[in-house]
This record gives C-alpha cells, sequence and structure tokens, in this order.
C-alpha cells in the first residue's frame, strides 16, 4: 500500500480523536483489496462508513459487524460531489445526524492512495449542505427510493440523453398532497399500467425515464417508488420565502416551491450545467456539480 495512503489514515485517526468525529467516512473504491482496506481501519475505535460506487461492493467479511455500507451514484463526480453525496445517502439512511461530525478520506478511483481529508459537521457546514441535509426525507420516502432518484438524476445530468443536455424534475413523497397541487401537459403516459411495472427501483424502467424526460413537467414519484406520473406542471400554493440563487431557472422554482406547501422532497436536474439540485421544505440542501475538463475526479 502506497505510503501516503498510510499516513492520511494514520494522520486521520488523531484528526478525528482531536476534533471529537463520530464517524470516519473512507472512500473505499479507492483501495481495491479487501486486504489492504482491512488494514487501513483496523483498530479503529470509530463508526466506519465505507463509500462505493460498485454495486456489488460488501465490506470485508472480517468488518462487517464494525463498517455500514453506503452506496453512490456510478457517474463522475468530483471528490467533493463524492463526499456531498456520500454524506447525505448516509444521513438518508439514518447513519448519521445532525450534530454529527464527520472526516471523510477520499481520494481518486482506483488510485490506491487517499489525499484529501474533510471534516464535516452536519446541519451547520453551510458551503457543504443546508440545515435540511442532516434530515432529508419526507416520512413516507424509503432511502432506496431516493437513492434510485438520485441516481437517475445524476445520470441524466452527466450523460444528457442522446447526446444532448436535458432538464429534469423528480418530486418524491406527499403525492396525494403534489397531484392536488399540478396538472398534466400532457397526456400522463404512465397511467393504466400496473403499479410494478412503473417502480422506479425496477432497473428496466430506468431508460423509459429518461426518455420521457424529453417532455416538459415533472415525475411524481411515491415514497414506495412508484412513479405515478411524467410531464406534470407543478402550481404551488405558495412562492419561496428567498429567492434561489442566480442561474436557476422556472423548473428549480417550481421544484423549490412545491416542497413548501407539502412534505415532498425535489430533484431538480439543470439542462444548461448538468447540475443536480435537492429542494426539502422551500431550500436547496445540496447541489451535485458534474465535473468540468478532462479529470473527472477533481476537487
Amino acid at each position: 500500500m502506497k505510503m501516503l495512503t498510510r499516513s492520511m489514515v494514520r494522520h486521520a485517526h488523531a484528526i478525528a480523536r482531536e476534533v471529537g468525529a463520530r464517524v470516519v467516512l473512507l472512500h473505499a473504491d479507492v483501495v481495491e483489496q479487501d486486504a489492504e482496506l482491512k488494514s487501513l481501519i483496523d483498530d479503529v475505535n470509530f463508526r466506519i462508513i465505507l463509500v462505493s460506487r460498485r454495486c456489488d461492493f460488501t465490506a470485508p467479511e472480517e468488518l462487517k459487524d464494525l463498517c455500514r455500507v453506503v452506496q453512490l451514484p456510478d457517474i463522475a463526480m468530483t471528490r467533493a460531489g463524492q463526499v456531498k453525496v456520500a454524506t447525505l445517502v448516509a444521513a438518508a439512511e439514518g447513519l448519521v445526524h445532525a450534530g454529527d461530525r464527520l472526516l471523510c478520506l477520499t481520494g481518486v478511483d482506483r488510485s490506491g492512495s487517499m489525499d484529501t481529508i474533510m471534516v464535516l459537521d452536519m446541519g451547520t457546514e453551510i458551503e457543504m449542505f443546508a440545515a435540511g441535509a442532516a434530515d432529508p426525507l419526507p416520512p413516507d420516502v424509503s432511502p432506496a427510493v431516493f437513492e434510485r432518484v438520485l441516481n437517475v438524476a445524476g445520470e441524466l445530468g452527466v450523460e444528457g440523453r442522446e447526446g444532448r443536455p436535458v432538464g429534469a424534475l423528480f418530486v418524491v413523497g406527499d403525492c396525494e398532497s403534489v397531484l392536488a397541487q399540478s396538472h398534466q401537459l400532457v397526456f400522463n403516459p404512465f397511467h393504466g399500467y400496473p403499479e410494478e411495472e412503473r417502480n422506479i427501483l425496477d432497473p428496466r424502467l430506468e431508460e423509459t425515464i429518461k426518455e420521457f424526460s424529453a417532455i416538459d413537467g415533472a415525475y411524481v414519484v411515491r415514497g414506495d417508488g412508484v412513479v405515478l406520473c411524467a410531464a406534470r406542471y407543478l402550481a404551488p400554493r405558495a412562492k419561496l420565502e428567498e429567492a434561489l440563487p442566480q442561474g436557476l431557472g422556472t423548473r428549480h422554482e417550481a421544484g423549490a416551491a412545491i416542497t413548501v406547501t407539502t412534505d415532498a422532497l425535489s430533484v431538480c436536474v439543470s439542462q444548461s450545467t448538468g447540475t443536480v439540485s435537492i429542494f426539502r421544505r422551500g431550500k436547496m440542501i445540496l447541489d451535485i456539480q458534474k465535473p468540468r475538463g478532462r479529470n473527472p475526479d477533481g476537487l
């Protein structure tokens, strides 16, 4: 194992103890061998969250009682983006909470070198998160559904559709209230199909969702993953108390406003930049920018 990684991990442990971190979040894809990964986290007296984009990744057998695994979307992200998404997903799964201090250790995938340490305070790290990021999910939304929506949105932001950039808006949870404050722009392409055939957790539905992203309007997704409709025009009954950051358009405004008068969560993909923004209670709790230039793992 590279000397840099060993040094980073050793110092990370010391920093975590000194600053009172309660969780160590470690990007497992940097180190490919289980034996090397195990040697990194032996004798660590902290909760360990292993982060990976590999769908088949599991913690080494000897570490399963010590570690939890967080799955990231398998898309290109900056290292800061990886940390943001991993922390938000961990919060959605109840692995971290408001007030927790996290030490994050990451690097370039499969490089073997950990080269970045971040210390984050959940709920107060304004540059990375808004306060709502420590409790991101509506009560009726399962973490698996949120993670799946985030994955599809991230792929649309990075890849577009058939080589063209696309925008998209997903409204997840509290569907009765959302439907009461919206109407169809065109016929609902999901109407009439059995629920098991239109659940976003089914990988076979992914291409259909991406194909319909070219239609204006929002997807409305029930908390258990059933896609109720696409091409939905949102007509929220309230306006935002605070203006959104410059550069965000009507899709973002609608997505944010619908979360003011409902207990839903919105995930919005910018057509112009590919950035994925997440809204809760009328505020943007997180934005994930796609990498620029040739280095997809840049900061």
